[in-house]
């Protein structure tokens, strides 16, 4: 009975997941699926019992998809970056470090639960791994969801009023045909069975955070080191929708009624996105000479894609963006764990 009701429930997840996408909202796969799952519940009334393998796949997949950003071009771009790359996630480690005392000191929230909500990386990632730590899942996915939102809903406008005086340029996006010999299906089974067997050994070597590092390693590995790796563009939204219905169905309308609770959270997480947005975006300026508004993009804590796509529009280095919030997300699965670790 309990497989019945898991499909069910993921079947609201995909209705949601697309619904959202259609009207273009942001991080819609993920939210769309969240929503959709809590209100399939609630009308219900039912308990699902999701079991720890599909967990296990929620991460390995969210891996593949993290771990699909590096490329060979990504590792000659972070050859020239590395001095920039580097000071910037040490700016990460002592702002993230700073302001989950904060949270901790100034909120009811238990330290675990301050680390991860404060944590600067993915969304569905640090969620997926808080609850390895004890960690308040529920807490941590709906704060990290509010800080992807106000930094894809203020940042742009925000960025738009500093540099009213410069002139906008819309960059094109260019299309890039890579010929390979294996067709994407095949491409996305190799990486997944590269992405389910280093997650796999990181768990059974017991690393923190283990099948969703594990996951990145592998995939990222395969796809530098050769042409096999790739998935389906529909991949990406399918792996958020699955994650989406895994922290959904772990959402309770008690969870939902404590967001009153979360204000003072959240407005420290808001301090935390400008001190982070503006401190990077200084350091970058000040000692790597990079230009204002593409530091700003490179250091607002948003989504890889989301900020990539945006930064478009203001005519900014694409590809240096989506590198620095790549390595921030990567940076922050594995500064994270290392803290817990210590704190726990």
């Amino acid at each position: 009975m309990n497989v019945l009701l898991l499909i069910l429930l993921h079947i609201a997840a995909l209705l949601g997941g697309f619904l959202l996408i259609r009207l273009k909202a942001p991080a819609g796969a993920l939210v769309g699926s969240m929503a959709a799952v809590v209100i399939f519940l609630v009308v219900t009334k039912i308990d699902v019992n999701y079991y720890p393998f599909l967990r296990f796949m929620a991460q390995v997949l969210s891996g593949l998809i993290i771990g699909l950003g590096f490329s060979r071009s990504n590792i000659t771009m972070l050859k020239k970056m590395v001095k920039p790359v580097l000071v910037f996630l040490g700016a990460i480690f002592v702002i993230n470090l700073f302001f989950s005392f904060v949270m901790f000191e100034g909120t009811k929230l238990d330290y675990m639960t301050s680390l991860f909500a404060s944590g600067l990386g993915g969304v569905a990632d640090l969620a997926l791994i808080a609850t390895d730590f004890n960690a308040n899942m529920e807490i941590v996915a709906l704060l990290q969801l509010f800080r992807l939102v106000t930094v894809v809903i203020i940042f742009p406008p925000l960025i738009k009023f500093i540099f009213r005086k410069h002139e906008i340029v819309v960059v094109k996006p260019t299309t890039v045909v890579t010929k390979v010999k294996e067709p994407v299906a095949v491409r996305f089974i190799i990486t997944l069975i590269a992405a389910f067997s280093g997650g796999l050994i990181f768990n059974l070597l017991k690393i923190p955070a283990g099948p969703i590092l594990g996951s990145i390693f592998a995939t990222a590995l395969l796809n530098i080191l050769t042409t096999k790796g790739g998935a389906p563009a529909v991949i990406r939204p399918l792996a958020q929708i699955f994650v989406g219905a895994y922290i959904g169905s772990n959402l309770t309308i008690a969870t939902l009624l404590e967001i009153k609770v979360l204000f003072v959270p959240y407005l420290i997480l808001v301090l935390e996105i400008f001190a982070m947005a503006f401190f990077g975006a200084f350091l970058f300026n000040k000692i790597f000479k990079i230009d204002w508004k593409t530091a700003l993009f490179c250091s607002a804590p948003g989504g890889v894609h989301v900020m990539g796509l945006i930064g478009q529009e203001f005519g900014i280095d694409g590809p240096t963006v989506v590198l620095m919030h790549t390595m921030r997300i990567f940076g922050t699965l594995m500064i994270l764990p290392l803290i817990a670790g210590l704190f726990g």
